[in-house]
């Protein structure tokens, strides 16, 4: 899509399996699903079209159960700072700028008076009415408004597994030096404790799982590979940057 390679892991369908307990119709849950993948797919295409226009390299696009990963490599210069930030924040920022403009064709009729009572806020859709009312288009919109609005404001979140994690880390490691990459880690994991706890008194069991494995699975990665102040060396003669193109970094 759009010159990037995008593969869809078999793991994406194990959505279906909570999905199916829903008590939606086959097509609803068929409408979901693809609310959903169209939602990744372009969460992920923001991180790809963000990573080229600073003249990194794509190699692939993947899709799993629980999101996307957009593969990239450094080419002709080293993507940091606010540009890695931007690449952080570029996957839901897509989301909600298409998530947000649908809502507001809603909130104009463009769908028509009735997408209306069914799509009352991006945060609050009632996709049961709609199925039970056939408005299947309303459905799938509306399904793609909640995912891309709710997923991508929870993936800013500095919990690690998230984008949010990334963009923190710049952040810290841009005020404090190597020194910030820790500090960083740790405010996911609290900030992954507090969301936890406010998913469980909702009734969420699953949620809070996730989000604390994603918090504990940031601090192993620090403990395996401790940050060192990374040495960028100056462009040659010719403007060009010795970068390794064999570096690869993973955009979630």
């Amino acid at each position: 899509m759009f010159g990037f390679p995008v593969e869809i892991h078999a793991t994406f369908l194990i959505l279906l399996i909570f999905i199916f307990d829903s008590g939606l119709s086959l097509l609803a849950i068929a409408l979901w699903t693809a609310a959903i993948l169209t939602s990744v797919i372009l969460h992920e295409l923001g991180h790809a079209v963000t990573v080229r226009r600073f003249r990194g390299n794509v190699e692939g696009i993947r899709i799993y159960a629980l999101g996307g990963v957009t593969i990239w490599t450094e080419r002709d210069a080293p993507i940091k700072g606010w540009r890695r930030f931007l690449v952080a924040a570029s996957g839901s920022g897509v989301g909600l700028a298409i998530g947000l403009a649908l809502y507001g064709l809603v909130e104009l009729g463009a769908l028509g008076t009735n997408a209306r009572s069914f799509i009352r806020a991006p945060w609050t859709v009632d996709l049961f009415g709609a199925d039970f009312q056939g408005e299947y288009v309303v459905f799938f919109i509306g399904a793609f408004i909640w995912v891309s609005v709710v997923w991508g404001l929870v993936n800013w979140l500095p919990i690690g597994g998230l984008d949010g994690s990334k963009m923190l880390r710049v952040v810290m490691m841009g005020v404090l030096g190597p020194r910030g990459d820790l500090p960083s880690r740790v405010i996911g994991l609290v900030v992954a404790f507090g969301a936890s706890y406010w998913l469980y008194q909702r009734g969420s069991v699953i949620g809070p799982v996730i989000l604390i494995m994603f918090a504990f699975s940031d601090l192993a990665a620090y403990q395996r590979h401790p940050p060192a102040q990374t040495y960028y060396p100056p462009p040659d003669a010719e403007g060009r940057y010795a970068v390794d193109p064999s570096h690869h970094e993973e955009s979630e």
